[in-house]
């Protein structure tokens, strides 16, 4: 079933990347591949925003609903838009109905009210993605290096788990900057954070 004519779009998403590309293909040729690659490609980003509108405790449950619908009903797309538009739509509509339902605290329903707020999430998620594709261009220690660093670990643990020095791990993440702001000069990721500081 094509979703391409599903009027129930809430955001258009403005990247597209050779991943969303090959989603796309191999689910109208090999369902079940494709749905793989689209499970592994979108389940932690879908939980990220899932988690920012109902906390941890619904979230999981939000995401493996909205896959399963997709499974259930053999969802194919023409297009990366209508893709993300109906991953991302289905995710949100998903979510304002556990709030309504489980009386979710205050602070939730006020900050993602507005349609604008959940747009600028989805937003965040596809930079992130853009980052995490950028990474697997990295040599395998730099890529390592930087992903724990993603996911909150300090220097000295990172080292403890690779089996190095510390100041190995700095030179590691220094030159996979270096790279990432080449490939992703486009973001301007760094330089804002630079900014920010």
């Amino acid at each position: 079933m094509s979703m391409e004519n599903d009027k129930s779009t809430l955001f258009t998403p403005v990247f597209s990347t050779t991943t969303d590309e090959i989603i796309l293909h191999k689910m109208a040729k090999n369902f079940e591949e494709g749905f793989h690659l689209l499970f592994i490609t979108y389940y932690h980003p879908l939980i990220r925003v899932a988690r920012r509108m109902i906390g941890s405790d619904f979230a999981e449950d939000v995401v493996q609903d909205t896959f399963t619908m997709v499974w259930h009903n053999k969802y194919t797309f023409d297009t990366v838009v209508s893709l993300k538009s109906y991953l991302y739509t289905s995710i949100h509509n998903k979510c304002l109905n556990v709030i309504r339902k489980e009386n979710i605290a205050e602070k939730y329903k006020a900050e993602y009210h507005t349609k604008s707020t959940f747009e600028e999430s989805i937003l965040d998620e596809e930079v992130f993605a853009q980052l995490y594709q950028a990474l697997e261009l990295l040599p395998e220690h730099y890529k390592e290096a930087m992903v724990k660093t993603l996911d909150g670990e300090s220097i000295a643990d990172i080292a403890l788990s690779m089996d190095t020095t510390e100041d190995s791990i700095k030179a590691y993440k220094r030159r996979a900057k270096q790279i990432l702001k080449k490939e992703l000069a486009h973001l301007n990721i760094f330089s804002k954070r630079k900014q920010n500081k």
